[in-house]
């Protein structure tokens, strides 16, 4: 009953007429403010993740979680590969490996144009099923086709079902008469051409058979790497780190030759290293929004108390305890708090939304792999947000409402 009553003192004292025009103008800067902090917060956290989850799902789209390497560059020969798999399903967490023989190749169209790409050479009964997402799955590939981006197939001039030439760079030799010999040029059809998502592997990758990869070479060659599948919910980072101690424990005991497993977002740290940083940057930056807010809010709640300093005078002599004083104050700040967070959260979605379905952001691709901007929603990122804001909120909330059950009630009274 208590807290009941304080709540509705509190309100009627924000809402009060009797409130000068510069302390009602106060309060709703405090509001405005608070909601312009809210909403730049979530914006913010929205696109900056979205735009880092994009680049990762693209990216992942077409690398495995993890992959197992012999360091320094070296090719795996059947017996390691044999051995690398055993070790890796051992793990109840991996649910499959499969070899990938990944080397720069010179790739020529019909336009005549002729490109350095990267081939990567995969198991396509096996590959399409250990990366994330269902991109390579639903193209389809039987044979021993090519696939390749849109921006490449456009350099080369060739479409679905043209062939095109690959030579690989490591099987050249130079004649007698000092011209360069490539003796294994390979005719591929083209089995798709599909947009990867960011305009590096739209330019310069390439994705065909292992059997048609290895036969670019003098000597055919079982792999590069070995593509490992994780449940979904598996730490990569973890999992990776543990099948690495094995195959090391393995090499120091003289069973197999020295390899490691790496996590794919291992190796792309420093750009999502380098976007964390600028997101912790931009909410600081953008924090200082809903500091100004706060002093605004402690300004109007102090001046909330001058001006009802008789109210509270007349409450305390008819038996009001200091604690129902300090809780109206608390609640008034509380009540402006959540006022503006659930404004600014509300702006934020509706913005979030409208962005994404009828204004999108874009972007140069050849400058941030990606074409558009993405927000994400994030519920509980929301919640949190709306939860600091309130406490924060209630915490400057505290000198204000000290300061009003300081004050004697006869003292408060007197010339009334």
């Amino acid at each position: 009953m208590r807290f009941g009553l304080a709540a509705r003192v509190a309100w009627r004292q924000i809402l009060s007429r009797s409130n000068s025009g510069f302390v009602r103008t106060v309060s709703s800067l405090s509001i405005i403010g608070i909601a312009i902090g809210v909403a730049a917060l979530i914006i913010l956290n929205s696109f900056m993740d979205g735009f880092s989850g994009t680049i990762l799902r693209n990216l992942s789209s077409i690398s495995p979680p993890m992959e197992i390497r012999i360091p320094g560059g070296y090719t795996f020969s059947p017996e390691e590969v044999a051995q690398a798999v055993a070790i890796a399903m051992d793990r109840p967490e991996i649910t499959g490996v499969s070899p990938v023989l990944e080397k720069t190749v010179v790739i020529a169209g019909n336009s005549g144009d002729v490109a350095g790409v990267r081939m990567r050479g995969v198991d396509w009964d096996a590959e399409p099923y250990l990366v994330q997402g269902s991109r390579l799955a639903d193209l389809r590939v039987t044979g021993n086709g090519v696939v390749m981006g849109t921006i490449l197939s456009e350099r080369l001039g060739v479409s679905r079902w043209d062939t095109v030439r690959l030579a690989s760079t490591d099987a050249t030799q130079f004649s007698s008469m000092g011209r360069l010999l490539v003796d294994t040029i390979v005719s591929v059809p083209v089995s798709a051409v599909t947009d990867f998502g960011i305009e590096e592997y739209n330019s310069s990758i390439v994705l065909v058979d292992l059997s048609t990869a290895s036969g670019l070479f003098r000597q055919p060659l079982a792999a590069t790497t070995l593509s490992v599948g994780l449940e979904e919910g598996a730490d990569p980072v973890a999992v990776s780190a543990e099948v690495t101690e094995t195959m090391r424990d393995a090499y120091v005991n003289g069973n197999m030759e020295y390899m490691v497993c790496d996590a794919f977002i291992s190796t792309h740290r420093n750009l999502f290293a380098a976007l964390g940083l600028e997101k912790t940057g931009m909410m600081i930056v953008l924090a200082l929004i809903g500091v100004v807010a706060l002093l605004n809010l402690l300004s109007a709640l102090t001046m909330i108390a001058i001006e009802h300093r008789r109210d509270i005078g007349v409450l305390r002599s008819m038996g009001a305890t200091p604690v129902m004083i300090v809780t109206t104050g608390l609640l008034q700040g509380g009540m402006i708090g959540v006022g503006g967070a659930l404004a600014g959260s509300g702006f934020a979605v509706a913005a979030i939304a409208l962005i994404n379905r009828f204004f999108p952001i874009r972007l140069e691709s050849s400058v941030y792999w990606v074409d558009t901007l993405p927000g994400k929603m994030q519920p509980i990122l929301i919640v949190s947000i709306i939860g600091i804001t309130v406490l924060a909120c209630l915490a400057a909330s505290v000198f204000p409402a000290l300061r009003a059950v300081s004050i004697s009630p006869s003292m408060a009274v007197r010339y009334e």
